[in-house]
């Protein structure tokens, strides 16, 4: 094969690696070795590689294979593309929104999370690949012998990835032999909870997310045909809902809304921009859980670093809060023994009164809404 040169890379080939060098991952050039899969550079485990340095060995060589180290990633690489397989994977260690099909198999992405277990060991096809001196051949790639890597699911670099998630249970094993200690009956109607709101914000569809929590019940609970296919829909399509009402809460990794509302609310006001900045806070903290009740210590608020207002500037912006209906008074204080509490409140949009939040729809035994 003759060498090319950089204007001879195809188009896509190049601006791929533009891309995913601009995202921050740290590539760089392979072609060696039978398989076409082992670096053209000596040492590549140190400093990331500039774009020009992961094109001009290729460009010489005339190859389109590149590696993606796994730095802050890890790769759960399967021998086959199997169906069974994937989902074993995934229900184990959480969904993935980068799928690669490879020659062989599939590639999931994910970040790292600890040390992955020895999955060769329980007699699976599949290596969990991870660290600095670990890559693996990415998306886009040619090897010299033929072999494709191309993308199944997702965009590596555009979809956030999650952390590899291993099970604190032991697994079973792919096919429904017990490889280890299942799910008890009791528990899996939570576990299954637990599943869907990891899951939810990645797949595409209730179906999906249904399919996805099937798999989950049939590999991983005990006397999984016992538990019904409306219980398992009833779960998915209560985190379905929660996530299009914007109610899935997975401590700081999760997001929040601001109604509109509150923000027209609070325009106008001199002190607008510290009472939004209060409220902000406050939603982070304490909305999750509606009509739940806090005491504002403003002290304790400034020593822990979640605000740098002075006091009397927190103070106003509360008075403020209180004004517009967005902070109600619940409870009064009690020199020495407690501080006022308040609950947040959300404006109804076609009346000038106030409505304070009721609770979130949680699943019931049976999959429904208690």
């Amino acid at each position: 094969m003759s060498a090319l040169h950089k204007s001879d890379l195809p188009d896509d080939f190049r601006n791929e690696l533009a891309r995913l060098v601009r995202a921050g991952f740290p590539l760089l050039p392979l072609g060696g070795g039978a398989d076409g899969k082992a670096p053209l550079l000596r040492s590549w485990a140190g400093p990331v590689l500039p774009l020009a340095r992961i094109l001009a060995p290729l460009c010489r060589a005339g190859l389109q294979v590149y590696g993606v180290r796994l730095d802050g990633l890890a790769v759960i690489d399967c021998d086959e593309d199997n169906g069974d397989l994937v989902t074993a994977m995934e229900a184990r260690f959480g969904p993935s929104p980068v799928h690669v099909k490879t020659p062989r198999g599939r590639h999931l992405y994910y970040r790292t999370n600890g040390t992955p277990p020895n999955l060769r060991g329980e007699g699976l096809p599949v290596d969990i690949k991870t660290g600095p001196r670990a890559y693996v051949v990415g998306p886009l790639s040619q090897r010299p012998d033929g072999g494709l890597y191309l993308p199944a699911k997702g965009l590596l670099g555009k979809d956030a990835l999650p952390p590899l998630r291993a099970l604190q249970r032991p697994h079973r094993a792919v096919g429904g032999d017990a490889g280890g200690e299942a799910i008890p009956v009791g528990q899996r109607h939570a576990e299954l909870v637990r599943e869907a709101v990891q899951m939810v914000e990645l797949v595409d569809s209730v179906e999906e997310l249904v399919v996805y929590l099937q798999a989950v019940r049939d590999d991983l609970c005990a006397d999984g045909a016992t538990m019904p296919d409306r219980e398992v829909r009833g779960i998915a399509e209560w985190a379905w809902e929660c996530r299009l009402d914007n109610r899935i809460y997975r401590g700081r990794d999760s997001a929040f809304s601001l109604h509109r509302s509150a923000l027209d609310a609070l325009r106008g006001w001199q002190n607008g921009t510290d009472a939004l900045g209060l409220y902000v806070m406050l939603v982070d903290l304490h909305g999750h859980a509606p009509g739940k009740r806090f005491a504002l210590d403003f002290k304790a608020m400034r020593e822990s670093g979640l605000t740098l207002l002075s006091i009397p500037r927190l103070r106003a912006a509360r008075r403020t809060l209180q004004t517009v209906g967005l902070l109600s008074l619940v409870g009064k204080h009690l020199a020495g023994a407690k501080h006022q509490t308040f609950t947040l409140n959300r404006l109804r949009p076609d009346a000038a009164n106030v409505a304070p939040l009721t609770g979130a729809h949680r699943p019931g035994k049976k999959g429904g809404r208690a």
